[in-house]
Parts: C-alpha cells; structure tokens; sequence
C-alpha cells in the first residue's frame, strides 16, 4: 500500500458493509482510514448484521455504526450525512446492493445514503461468481460505471468463501484503500475552477418543421461535465443542443438549439469560465434564409440555399483571456492525427481532442468512444477504446496536467 494517509486527514468517508462473507475485511480497511486521520462513519444493512457485529466498527471507527432504516437526530441524517462526506466507500457490495443503486432502488439507510450522496462513491463487488456473472449483475455494475459519481474496483479471481475459484473476491484491502485515496484525490483537482462545456448537434431550421442536423447524443459532452463535478469544479454550465434527454449531475444546463443559440449562451458564461471545452457538434452549414412557415413540398428543394456556419471555436479562441484553458473537437472519418494537428495550428487553442467517427461502434451516437489528445510541443495521448464516461476521465486527466 502506497503512503496515502496525508490524503485522508480531515477527510469524512462514509463505510457500507453489506451482507458477504468479506464484511471483516472491511473491519482493517476501516483501521487503516481512521490511523490516516479519517473520520469513519460506517453503515451496515440489515443483513450484513449476520456477517460481522456492528460494534467492531463503532469500536474501530469511534462512530455508531448505522444499522437501522431510519437514523435522525435533528435532521433528516441519510440526506445530511451523504452531503457532508467527502466520499463513499461500499465495501463489500453485494448483489442486491449493487442492482439496487443501479435501478434506484432505496430500501434502508445504505441505498439511500448513497443515492443521495453528492461525493465520488468507490464500489467494490463480493459475491459467488455465478452471481458475478449473471446478466443483471453484469449489467447493473456497467450501469454504475457509466455514471460520472461511481468507480468500481475488482473484483479479484479467487477461491471464494462457497469453496469455488473464479471472479467474485472482493478486491484486497490496501488496493481498495489506494484507489480510495486517488479518487479523493481526483475530486479535489477542479476545486474554484468554473467549467463551460457544449454538447449535442445543433438543429438549423429551413423552415417550420425541417432542419439540417447530424447524429451526435451529446454523451461525451454530457460525460466531460459529470466528470468536472465530481472532480471538484465550482461550477459547470453544460450548453445542450441534445435535448431534453437525461441530464448529467451537478452541471448546471442551458438548452438551446441552433448555433446561434449555443453562441450566445457560451458568450453569456465566457467571462467566467476557466475551462471551456468546445464537444458539441455545430452544423458546418446553414440555410441562407429560414422561414416560419412549412415550405410546400414541390418548392423545397428551388427554395433552399446554404452557407458556411459561423465556427463558435474560432470565435473563443479570438476572445479568450489569458489564463482561460480552451479545448476544442474534432470527429473525422478516417482521420490521421497529423492532420487533424494542422488543421489547429496557429489558432489560439490550447488542445484538441480527436476521434476517427468511421466505426459503428464508437464516437457520435454511441456509448464509447476512443479518441487521441493533441496539445501543441506534446507527443499526441491515445485513450484506447471504452465508455465515454471512462474516457472524459481521461480526457480530464490530460487537462488537469496542463493547468
């Protein structure tokens, strides 16, 4: 285990010990936090009582464990205390648990607690491995890592506690500690910083019903601003051209449609941005001239005409300050990094963030993406192929490391 108790000093992490066979491992990780200088408050369900007794981790953590559905004490505490903590940690997370958050689900005070949390929460799986491997499990830990507020860590192949071998351990203790420590760590490097972000494919009307669009979800844009929540930023406005689809946590949303709307909006909240990253994908034309009315079929295509779409990104790069960190797109098919560094050079941009859209199972519409980092005098930083959740986080990384 890597030296991190400097990390934890101070720090309020939030323990859940579900119903496994490996709740006494969560007994040491709990010593461990509180020698760091963590404040440990832990919270078992119901059935994690079978397992291990909850006065080993009042004991260890100087804290009443938790145990009951309801636990207030001049406030509503599953809400208060899952705002006040600087992170969550379930270890050991069953099954149900694990399915349970995925869906929504909140039946005691673990569920809600975690739900409820604004802080970075560190998931790690312990269960048979014919469990591990059931579809809904399967599928309910993609969901959870997915979304920008979890990490899960393991599990671990090994001989389980049910006398088989395979995937299912719960991940060893100090290895969980140290991606604990990193994940606090990751969420404190965006604090006082203010975060403007685009996404989506604008909509340019030609007339009352029609308009020119393209495919883009907005989900890299919408994941890049979960990503800076959770990193600690102050403030993040996402401008949306993607609807009125589920909405990232944290962000604060502007709607808007056309680039003439998006331009707008980023020049309202330019001033005081810090960072800005430009993922929308902004129609390169637009009609010449709109009209309100439908335009009758036999006249639509004599009636149409189109020009060249003002770029939002050249705009910012003319008008940003100084100490403003400006990222712009660029989605190409077929594309070569080479290329794509040219078409940037000599513009007041700060970095570029490059994805090849000829597949069918990465970059615009889907949910992964595998994109290269291109910052002037640096060696281009590939981010090999996986949910874009996972690759805004390395998308963030790269930023950070220049500011």
């Amino acid at each position: 285990m890597s030296d991190s108790s400097s990390i934890f000093l101070d720090k309020k992490i939030v323990l859940g010990i579900t119903a496994s066979i490996a709740a006494y491992k969560a007994a040491y990780i709990c010593s461990r936090l509180v020698k760091s200088g963590a404040s440990v408050i832990p919270v078992m369900t119901a059935r994690a009582e079978n397992f291990i007794n909850p006065i080993t981790f009042s004991s260890l953590s100087g804290n009443e464990t938790i145990t009951g559905q309801f636990k207030n004490s001049g406030d509503i505490y599953h809400i208060t205390l899952a705002r006040r903590a600087d992170a969550f940690l379930i270890a050991p997370a069953s099954a149900d648990v694990i399915c349970k958050l995925a869906r929504g689900i909140c039946d005691d005070f673990l569920t809600t607690a975690a739900m409820a949390a604004k802080c970075p929460t560190l998931i790690a799986p312990a269960m048979n491995t014919g469990m591990y491997l059931d579809g809904a499990v399967r599928e309910s830990i993609e969901i959870l890592a997915r979304h920008g507020k979890y990490r899960i860590i393991g599990p671990a192949e090994g001989d389980l506690a049910c006398g088989e071998k395979g995937p299912g351990r719960m991940e060893e203790e100090d290895k969980i500690i140290d991606s604990l420590a990193g994940l606090l760590t990751v969420s404190s490097a965006l604090r006082g910083k203010k975060v403007l972000i685009t996404a989506g494919g604008t909509r340019e009307y030609i007339d009352k019903v029609r308009f020119i669009s393209n495919a883009s979800s907005g989900k890299m844009g919408f994941a890049l601003a979960e990503e800076a929540y959770f990193r600690g930023a102050e403030k993040v406005i996402l401008v949306s051209a993607a609807g009125k689809r589920l909405l990232p946590y944290g962000a604060e949303v502007v709607h808007v449609e056309d680039t003439s709307g998006m331009k707008e909006a980023v020049m309202d909240n330019l001033n005081d941005a810090d960072i800005i990253i430009m993922a929308a994908a902004v129609s390169d034309i637009v009609p010449v001239k709109r009209t309100d009315k439908k335009i009758p079929k036999k006249s639509l295509i004599s009636s149409m005409g189109f020009k060249l779409n003002e770029n939002i990104l050249d705009i910012l790069a003319k008008n940003k300050k100084k100490d403003q960190f400006l990222i712009g797109f660029a989605a190409e098919s077929g594309y070569n990094i080479s290329k794509v560094a040219r078409k940037f050079s000599g513009r007041n941009i700060d970095m570029i963030v490059g994805n090849d859209i000829s597949g069918t199972d990465t970059g615009i519409g889907s949910d992964y993406n595998q994109v290269d980092v291109i910052i002037p005098g640096r060696e281009p930083v590939r981010i090999p192929r996986n949910i874009k959740r996972i690759v805004a986080a390395g998308i963030w990384d790269e930023i950070i490391k220049q500011i």
